[in-house]
């Protein structure tokens, strides 16, 4: 399928390109089709919105899914860390999201009925979006925007949900700490090694880039308002490993915000396995849908 392409800031930076998917069915008979953004992955550092187009992973059929279930798909590039340090990935996916709502007439698209999903990076960033869509404030928005980058729900596929914690929670499900795809994501993401120094725009990333942190203060309303997250992740994930989201997923119960998470047995991460099983991803889509009110 050839996609509508375009940006969703005026700059037209390939950084804020997007591809546009639109349904192949009718979902339910209702005149705007629901839409899924996806947000991929590569430690933030590589990768773009053409992994749903085509990916090794498989992680395009996620897309084809979700349009043959009735939703519209995007899938969107950000900033990436040699371009710009955290929070500016956060800025770019609610830019996105802003703007698919504003412009959701002409797409055809419902802007009340948006759900997210990410890979890994994208994960993480699809996490941070369910969790601080009712914040209202400059750091994580990068503005004060009139349209506000709330969603209905959001899938992280295995995402990073602390970054602090991420070596040790290597160790605890049983594999070495350090991994030889590293390559300072972290620090590059964030702008230093943790902890970061005192005073530094280091520390203040590093001081809110976790979505865990927004789990922990999950509310069903209010300004901690959390949208419903489905987990998925395998239990061999090497890189970022299954406790990450075990532990998010602990947090938004425990807080009663919707969620699930599915874990895939003896997954790596990236595995094909996660996306070649129709169930899986018959599920996510079925969940998504009563997420949005269909």
């Amino acid at each position: 399928m050839t996609p509508l392409t375009g940006f969703y800031t005026p700059n037209n930076d390939v950084s804020h390109a997007f591809d546009f998917y639109p349904p192949q069915a009718s979902l339910h008979g209702t005149e705007r089709a629901p839409l899924m953004i996806y947000i991929h992955g590569g430690a933030w550092r590589y990768g773009d919105k053409s992994s749903a187009e085509n990916s090794l992973s498989g992680a395009h059929k996620l897309r084809i899914a979700f349009t043959a279930a009735g939703f519209a798909v995007a899938s969107i590039n950000y900033r990436l860390s040699d371009i710009a340090q955290f929070p500016a990935q956060l800025h770019d996916v609610k830019a996105a999201v802003r703007y698919f709502k504003e412009h959701a007439l002409e797409l055809g698209i419902d802007a009340s009925r948006i759900v997210v999903a990410g890979g890994s990076a994208g994960g993480h960033l699809a996490q941070l979006l369910a969790g601080t869509g009712h914040l209202k404030d400059a750091y994580s928005e990068g503005a004060a925007p009139d349209t506000l980058s709330d969603i209905q729900a959001a899938i992280s596929i295995y995402g990073v949900s602390d970054l602090r914690t991420i070596f040790d929670d290597r160790v605890a499900c049983g594999f070495s700490g350090e991994h030889p795809e590293d390559g300072d994501a972290e620090k590059l993401l964030l702008g230093s090694a943790y902890p970061a120094p005192r005073g530094s725009d280091a520390e203040q990333a590093w001081a809110t880039a976790h979505p865990i942190d927004y789990a922990q203060l999950a509310s069903p309303s209010g300004t901690h308002q959390h949208a419903p997250l489905f987990f998925v992740h395998g239990t061999a994930d090497s890189l970022v490993p299954w406790n990450q989201s075990s532990k998010a997923f602990t947090a938004l119960e425990k807080h009663g915000i919707e969620t699930q998470l599915k874990l895939v047995e003896d997954a790596e991460h990236g595995d094909p396995a996660i996306y070649a099983n129709p169930l899986l991803l018959q599920q996510i889509v079925a969940w998504s849908i009563v997420q949005v009110g269909l």
